[in-house]
């Protein structure tokens, strides 16, 4: 009975050593079909020689055969001559691609043409108000009917496309109307940000607000300009920039409870950190505030830009807002290299050579603390995501 039971324990042992050695084989095959090709023929010529058995070969080609169709991901098992000719075949199926795309970019193309001459005239002849209607409701069905994050802001830019042909067409002599126009895309996007919970159009609401305040980028050919559109608003434009700060901080924190959080927390962080420093660069400036005229205005303004700086590298880390840390930590780098700029006395040769020394000083020992302490400025936050 004790020799039965070790005959049984000795077979069991065989068995199972067989069925992993069996997985493991399987495991080690390789991942291309031209590699198993090649083993392929390498079996067909031990078999050929004599080396290997027919049964063993036999088994070992369809276990090539086998693991070439799981690579496929076809459910069929390849026949020996689909597996010897699949690199042919796949060459042939791309080829076929190409003259599949080819043949349908000059189908496209041809029926554009041909839409050209017989449709073209006839939908010259229908008036603008039509069309206006038609692509509001394009832009509507796309902010509001579908979920897709990228079908919304193609809406949200269909819609402010849409916007500025009827302002131009109709509305171009009102002195407001820019004013306007930035309201009506501020309460458009914040409704579709909020029924969506859509960040885009969050971003592009923010947009539209700090729009309505004053504060303009101007894109033209090789430039850029960012900036307010009158002297006038640009305090009560950093102010407000700064509360949408301290909202964009409650949703931040309250992200949990609350449905204005996803849709407006980052945008309002972002775009609010942004204007807020770009207001305080041009108000702590001599050209702003000039020292000798207006010298109590131009120190309260340097103290707040100090400050502001110093809140955002301390707050940011703390209150995990990473976008008030890099964007502060960046304009107060700025606003301190632009404060050097204006004490530095630039008169001569040789007092423009030291100022240009130490300049250079500055920029290095900035370049060395970025370094260091990359999530203080803001291409650490772009580079990380």
């Amino acid at each position: 009975m004790t020799s039965f039971n070790y005959m049984i324990f000795i077979i069991s042992i065989l068995w199972l050593s067989t069925n992993v050695l069996s997985d493991n084989d399987v495991d080690l095959l390789p991942k291309s079909i031209d590699k198993l090709k090649d083993y392929y023929d390498v079996i067909k010529n031990l078999e050929k020689r004599g080396i290997l058995s027919k049964v063993i070969a036999a088994n070992e080609k369809r276990l090539y055969v086998e693991h070439a169709t799981k690579l496929i991901g076809r459910k069929e098992l390849l026949t020996e001559e689909e597996f010897l000719t699949w690199k042919q075949y796949q060459l042939i199926v791309s080829f076929s691609n190409v003259v599949a795309i080819i043949a349908g970019a000059i189908v496209i193309i041809a029926l554009t043409v041909l839409l050209g001459f017989f449709i073209l005239p006839k939908l010259v002849d229908i008036p603008a108000i039509v069309w206006e209607i038609l692509f509001y409701g394009i832009s509507f069905c796309l902010m509001i009917l579908v979920a897709k994050s990228w079908l919304i802001f193609l809406g949200c830019l269909a819609f402010v496309a849409t916007l500025s042909f009827t302002i131009k067409f109709h509305f171009q002599r009102n002195k407001h109307v820019g004013l306007v126009a930035s309201w009506v895309c501020f309460f458009a996007w914040t409704f579709v940000a909020i029924y969506q919970q859509n960040r885009e159009a969050g971003y592009l609401a923010v947009m539209a607000l700090e729009s309505s305040l004053g504060f303009i980028v101007f894109v033209g050919e090789l430039f850029l300009i960012i900036g307010f559109q009158d002297e006038k608003v640009i305090p009560s434009a950093t102010i407000a920039s700064f509360v949408l700060i301290i909202l964009g901080s409650i949703l931040h924190i309250q992200k949990q409870s609350n449905i204005l959080a996803v849709p407006f927390s980052r945008p309002l962080l972002f775009l609010g950190t942004f204007v807020y420093f770009i207001g305080l660069l041009i108000l702590s400036s001599r050209l702003y505030s000039d020292i000798k005229s207006k010298r109590l205005r131009f120190w309260l303004m340097q103290i707040i830009a100090f400050f502001s700086g110093l809140a955002t590298m301390l707050f940011g880390p703390m209150l995990e807002l990473p976008f008030i840390r890099a964007i502060g930590g960046t304009m107060f780098v700025i606003w301190l290299m632009e404060k050097y700029v204006e004490i530095v006395p630039w008169k001569n040769t040789i007092t423009v050579t030291g100022s240009m020394l130490g300049f250079g000083i500055l920029l290095y020992g900035f370049a060395y603390f970025l370094q260091k302490n990359p999530q203080y400025f803001i291409f650490h936050v772009y580079s990380s995501e």
